[in-house]
């Protein structure tokens, strides 16, 4: 079944939607209902002192963050459908998600279908290790291409984050992009850069 956590009362600057699309996640269902909470509490607080230029960057009726999952344990699988965050906050969004998916669900992969941001991609390598790319839209002066998992052209993970560093230092930094923007990602092949339009990947919660 579908829920959607309502957030417009006790929590208005998080936007959470939680799918639990097997009959045994329903057994888990309160302890994980009961630390996010917890979590989005602590997330509220964090919002409700936020200076009036981060206010400004927020989404519609000042949502500062959104997060869209799946639970399925009939697969092993936690899929991150969305997580995004629209301003800078002093408050670790994935680390505070994945320590509650782990606590529940470490026995499952973590997911991530369509993972586009920079920020995201690290911080999945840093917590849970090198992810498996399962495929990768790729976008370069010849065009868009799909690469699958098993292709000859090789989907590295580390390839992608390292040509992806190597882009912005050679632009002077990160940090010219915007706050809480979704920082794009770059790939180094035969042909030149190629634009990372997402990418699919793959890593069990238990990592690290």
């Amino acid at each position: 079944m579908a829920e959607e956590i309502c957030t417009e009362g006790r929590w208005p600057a998080a936007r959470l939607s939680i799918k639990f699309a097997s009959p045994a996640a329903e057994l888990r269902k309160e302890g994980f209902r009961r630390d996010a909470h917890l979590f989005l509490d602590r997330l509220q607080e964090c919002a409700s002192r936020l200076p009036e230029e981060e206010k400004a960057r927020c989404g519609r009726d000042g949502v500062a963050a959104e997060i869209s999952l799946k639970i399925d344990l009939s697969e092993k699988l936690v899929v991150l459908y969305r997580l995004f965050k629209y301003c800078n906050m002093d408050f670790h969004i994935f680390t505070g998600l994945l320590e509650i998916l782990q606590r529940h669900f470490s026995d499952c992969d973590l997911l991530v279908p369509a993972l586009q941001g920079y920020e995201l991609a690290r911080e999945i390598q840093r917590f849970l290790g090198v992810p498996a790319v399962e495929c990768i839209y790729l976008k370069g002066d010849t065009g868009e291409r799909l690469l699958m998992s098993g292709s000859p052209d090789p989907l590295g993970f580390e390839g992608i984050m390292e040509a992806t560093a190597r882009h912005y230092q050679e632009r002077g930094g990160i940090d010219i992009l915007a706050p809480g923007a979704e920082v794009p990602m770059f790939r180094r092949g035969p042909d030149g850069e190629e634009e990372v339009l997402w990418m699919q990947v793959r890593t069990p919660l238990s990592s690290k």
